[in-house]
Order: structure tokens, then sequence, then C-alpha cells
């Protein structure tokens, strides 16, 4: 009996031996496995620029601030963090920089150097290459665990330095926020502003706003307000999560002369770190105490001056326009040109000879032209109109007036060469304009559009036919319909710094000069990365767009449904800084959707059928949302009668029973949802209401289909 138990616990001493070796073993190669992958890394915590992975271009050096900073950047190098994990959603980006050249970009992207661009950070000269500052950005879109890129981008040569950098959730604080778009407010009132959008007004003792999860980051050190008084003024105290909550700050404000004439007020605040809950509370004597546009918070310690802008008053800041082509032409209409132009290639339109992918709702138009095509779907002759009509032009600007545009930018093509038919047709519908739009209230100016002009003499060009032609024979601006902008005749020049267009730098300076010291007031349609000067845009073009009252940048096609919300972080809000930075207006530009199937059939291309699609508005509704959202209350439509690219907003073909049967057109029903053919007239005339503070900022968009 010993002899088996001694033997029963001998083998129970091997087999607990062998286990715990097997135990120790599993642990062992578990330690192995796990040390070969990386462990995220929180976007949410400062990360050393030096502490990277990997690296493309990159040099260290010692850093006034302790450790190492990256420095000696070129373009297009990058450096890469492995597993960075950014949670349900990064909003901000914070980097410590420092340059003693021009600067440059930072852009943020997702898992490779050409990966998903989810935000871009301009970084400026600060003077010298250790004195450092805290840049801040609004990024989108990165979310979940991503190898991080911070590509660096700008002119060649030393760009800037970087020290650390974090990201954060919630809405930063560091950018431009309006006043009026408060999430809660208490005893608050809005009125239309002098500058765009709405104000909030009639601002009593203990008044206050609220704005939810605004992000201070690692701290905010001042604080900048744009107000105006009639009255004595008051105080507009700092207070974070409740109206009695931490006071960080405290801005006195004095009466600056009219409820509408405008100051930047700068003050210090301490203790804005992290996120929270932010409260504007307006404090002082009782009634009336002062009038607040916008706010922003600043990491300087010494308030960075916003410039004060020259007062704008006039037909454009503030108010919505659309262009207005004008170009359709049919045999019978007693035009120069003497048949049909852009309904066809040449002659009648046909099955075979269709350069138009919308028809247009022909039912109120009294001057009609019969076409080759079958008859509409419900039964009904196929015909067109012709923009040489009086009352055709008369129809178009009445539907302006009745659906709440501003007005419109009368396109003008070819000012090279001698009269023609098509200048001499070009040059009766621009009369023709003048009288509609003094008929029914509209404003217009004339936009030269550049394309296809010579290099050489494009800019004297213009300037011949404006002194011979708009001032001399048509006498446009003599016009009380003919737009002003801060009292002087505004001018578009379409076209300035494409890369695919004409006109160098001197050249554009010399056109821009030559108006604006005869007393015009310049808008540039330039292209849509004319900020940083690459893509579509020419570089070294800075101290032209500069020069401009009014920047217009072209977007059209730009961006997609999916893709809307990072180009308004990354262009349009970045543009609006800037642009606000220079004393420059700002005028982006929306489109409903666009489609040329048509149009490229004819060319022998195949282009796909609703190749941008409207989405039933809210593709259109959605980018006004965006542009309101971060203060834009300026707006210009892509386009109102362009019927050949598929961005008409006019009346348009609801359904089959309004189209030949013979012949494909895109039809506003093409997404299974219904819309009456006024319904783009009546979303424009709802954004212009957005964007002027008459109906509250929502995400979808007031307007009935039908």
């Amino acid at each position: 009996m010993m002899k088996k138990l001694k033997a029963l616990n001998q083998s129970r001493i091997v087999t607990a031996f062998v286990l715990v070796f097997s135990m120790l073993l599993s642990i062992s190669i578990m330690n192995k496995l796990t040390t070969n992958v990386d462990a995220a890394t929180s976007a949410y915590n400062q990360i050393a620029a030096s502490s990277y992975s990997s690296q493309s271009g990159i040099d260290m050096e010692a850093c006034s601030e302790g450790g190492q900073n990256i420095a000696f950047i070129d373009n297009n190098d990058y450096i890469v963090f492995n597993s960075v994990d950014f949670g349900s959603g990064a909003t901000s980006f914070e980097a410590r920089v420092a340059s003693n050249a021009n600067g440059g970009n930072i852009e943020v992207r997702l898992d490779s150097p050409t990966g998903t661009l989810v935000g871009t950070c301009a970084v400026a000269n600060t003077g010298n290459w250790q004195n450092w500052v805290t840049k801040s950005c609004t990024i989108s879109g990165a979310t979940g665990v991503h190898n991080l890129y911070l590509k660096f981008t700008g002119g060649a040569g030393n760009l800037f330095n970087l020290n650390w950098f974090k990201f954060y959730t919630g809405k930063s604080a560091f950018t431009q926020i309006a006043a009026s778009s408060y999430d809660n407010q208490f005893g608050i009132q809005k009125e239309g502003c002098s500058e765009g959008g709405e104000n909030v007004a009639f601002v009593d003792n203990n008044d206050y706003i609220v704005f939810n999860n605004i992000n201070f980051g690692s701290g905010a050190s001042s604080f900048e307000a744009r107000v105006a008084s009639a009255a004595n003024g008051g105080n507009i105290e700092i207070r974070l999560d409740s109206a009695t909550g931490t006071l960080v700050g405290t801005c006195s404000v004095t009466n600056t002369g009219d409820w509408q004439n405008w100051v930047t007020k700068s003050c210090s605040v301490n203790g804005a770190t992290g996120v929270h809950t932010l409260y504007l509370k307006f404090t002082g004597g009782t009634g009336n105490l002062f009038n607040i546009n916008w706010f922003k918070f600043s990491t300087s310690s010494t308030p960075t001056p916003t410039p004060t802008p020259t007062p704008t008053t006039g037909d454009v800041v503030g108010h919505l326009f659309a262009g207005y082509q004008g170009w359709f032409n049919c045999a019978g209409d007693n035009s120069p040109l003497g048949g049909w132009n852009h309904w066809s290639g040449s002659g009648l339109p046909t099955p075979n000879n269709t350069n138009f992918e919308l028809y247009p709702d022909m039912r109120e138009y009294t001057a009609t032209y019969a076409t080759g095509y079958a008859n509409f779907g419900n039964g009904q002759q196929a015909k067109l109109f012709s923009s040489y009509d009086q009352s055709t032009v008369n129809k178009h600007f009445e539907w302006m007036k009745t659906y709440n545009i501003d007005g419109a930018a009368l396109q003008r093509f070819g000012a090279s060469g001698p009269m023609d038919g098509w200048k001499q047709n070009r040059d009766s519908v621009a009369v023709k304009v003048k009288n509609a739009a003094e008929t029914y209230g509209r404003k217009f100016y004339v936009m030269y559009d550049i394309t296809g002009m010579p290099t050489s003499t494009w800019h004297t060009d213009i300037q011949n036919d404006w002194t011979t032609n708009v001032l001399g024979s048509m006498n446009l601006t003599s016009s009380s319909a003919y737009a002003k902008q801060n009292g002087k005749p505004v001018v578009c020049i379409w076209g300035i710094g494409f890369t695919d267009r004409p006109g160098d730098a001197t050249q554009c300076a010399t056109l821009i000069n030559w108006f604006k010291n005869q007393g015009y007031y310049v808008i540039g349609g330039v292209p849509t990365y004319w900020r940083t000067g690459n893509n579509d845009s020419r570089s070294g073009f800075e101290n032209i767009y500069k020069s401009l009252d009014m920047i217009s940048p072209w977007s059209v096609a730009r961006f997609n449904n999916n893709d809307l919300s990072s180009f308004t972080t990354n262009q349009w809000q970045q543009d609006f800084t800037y642009c606000n930075q220079n004393n420059i207006a700002y005028q982006p530009v929306m489109w409903p959707g666009s489609a040329w199937s048509n149009l490229q059939k004819h060319r022998g291309v195949i282009a796909p059928k609703n190749e941008n699609p409207r989405f039933h508005g809210d593709f259109m509704w959605k980018q006004a949302y965006g542009l309101k959202n971060i203060g834009i209350s300026t707006g210009y439509i892509a386009m109102f009668d362009e019927y050949d690219e598929g961005t008409a907003i006019a009346k348009i073909a609801e359904n089959s029973s309004m189209i030949p049967t013979n012949e494909y057109f895109l039809t506003l029903d093409v997404d299974g949802v219904a819309c009456s053919s006024d319904f783009y007239l009546r979303l424009a005339g709802d954004i212009n209401r957005l964007f002027k503070g008459q109906i509250p900022l929502t995400t979808a968009h007031p307007t009935s289909h039908q």
C-alpha cells in the first residue's frame, strides 16, 4: 500500500511539473507573439514628432523646448506613426511648429502618403526656427486605428520645424464660429447682419448663448469677437459648462457708433483647456447692450488682430447669384447666327445631333421652335426656346424674382477678334438681360470667361471689349440693375490662375489693376486650389489672388456627395479663413449635380449618365448647410440655364412625359423621387433665405419636392 501511494505521488509530481512547464512555455510564446504586434497609440495624447515609426526625407535637431524636433523639412517629406487610434472620431488637430521661411502645409493622411486626406494645416512664418507656436485646424474622417502619415507640402527648401502634435474631439475653439449658430440660448434674438448672414442682437443683461462640445485643446490664451453697439455696451463673460460656471475671461464692449458698425474686440483668457460646453454670457446695464456676429479663440498670448474689413454694402456680398449663359439659339429666331446653337452640334436637334442633357420644361415659354425629335411622352410636340428672344430672357428673370434669386452673372465669352454674327448675338442677349433685370428688379454683372482666348492678347482684348462694347455700344453699367458692391460696379474675370487657361501673373495683374484703377469691384473666378497653388492652380499667383476684391473658386465636379464634408473642411473653411485674414470677400460656388453624356457622345466620347447625381436636392442643400455652418452667407450657383452639362436650376422636365420618346434626357425623377420642374428654383430660394438668416440652419432641406 505504501509503495502504491509513493508511486502515485511521484506520478502526480511529474504531471504537475509538465503542466507548469507547459504553461510557462505558452506564456513565453504569447509574450514573443505580442511583442511583435504594435500596441495602438491614442491620437489624443501629445505625440513627439521625433518618435515616428518611419520617415521620408526627415532630419532632427535639438529643440529649444526640450528633446528633439524634426527639421529641414522639404516638399513631400513625411513621417509615419503606426497604429494610431482615433476612436469614434477626431475633429481637430494641433501641432507645435516654427518657421523662419514661408512655411507650408501639414497634410494629415491615413494609411499611405497618398491615402485619405482628413485635414490640412497651413503653417506660416513664425519669425525664427525655434520660435514655437501652436497651430490648430479642423479635420474630418479620422476614426478607428490607422497608420498616420503627416505629409509636408509647400515650396522648395526648408518649410518649417515640427515638435509635437495631438488630436482632439469636439468642435475646434480656434475656428471662427458664428454667434447665430448657438446650440442653446437665453433671451436671445437674431437679425440680418450687414456683413452677411445673421448676428445675435437685442442682447440684455444676463442673456447668454451656448455652444456644445467646444474643444480648447491644450489651452486657449485669447478671445476675439466681432461686435457692434449704438448703446453703452457691456461685457462678454466667457464661462465653461454653465451660465455660472468657471469664468475664464471677460471682454468689455463699448459703443461703436452704430448697431451695424462692426469692430473686432480681443481679450485674454486663462483656464480653457479640453472639451467643454461654452457659455457666452452678456452683462451690463439694462436694455440693448451690443450685437455679436462671430467669435474665435487663439493659442497666442497676444491675440492676432483680425483685419477689420472695409464695410461691405451692395448687391453681391451677402447675396445669391446664379451664372447665366444665354447661349441657346434656334433656326427662325432672327438671331445673327441664323440657326441652331448649343442645343445641337449644328443644324436641327435630332437623336443623332443632341448637345444637351436636361430638357427644359417648355410650358411657360411664348416663343418656341420645333425640333427633329419625336413627340414628348405626353404626346406634345418637342420644342425648344431661344435665348435670343426677349420673352425668354424675361421669363428667366421673372423666375429669379419669383423664387428669390438676387441676380445673374452674365457669362461673356470671346472678347477677342472682330465683331461677327456670334458676337452680335452675344451683345444682343446682354442688352436683353439688362432689360429683363430692370423689369423684374434683379441685379446682373458681366463675367468674362477667358477660356480659349489668345495667350498674348487676352487681357488687352478684354480691355478693348469693355471700353468699346460693354461701356460704349451697350452702356451696361449705367443700368439701375447693374450690380454694385461698396459703391463700385462689379466685373468678374473667370479663369485667372488656371493651369489650362491663358494668363501669366503679369498679364493678370495688369488687367485687375486696369479695372480697379477705374473704380471697379473685381471678382476673380479662380481655381479650386488657388490658396495652395497646386493641382488646377498655377504656382506663384498668391499676390494676384490677394489683389482681388472677391474670390470665387470653381468647384463643379471637384467633389461628390461622399467627399463633400472633407471638401467643406479642407477647402471652403480654410479658404474663408484666409480671405477673412486678408480682407477679401469670398463667394463659393454651389452646384446641383452634373452630367453631359449627350454632349460627350456628340464628341465621340462615352460619359456616364447621371454622372454626378443630384440626390433630389440633398446634394446642393448639403453644400449650402456646410457653407452656412462655417459662417458663409454669400453664394454663386452654377448654373441657371446650363442645360448642356446638366447643371441648370431653371425649370426642368420632371419625367418621361416631358421629353421626346426617341432620345435620352436626364429627368428629375431619375433617383425615384418625383420633383416638380421648379424644385431647384425653390431650393435656391431657400438657400438664399438660409444665407440671409431668414430660416433656421437644418441638415435636411425645408423645400418640398412638389
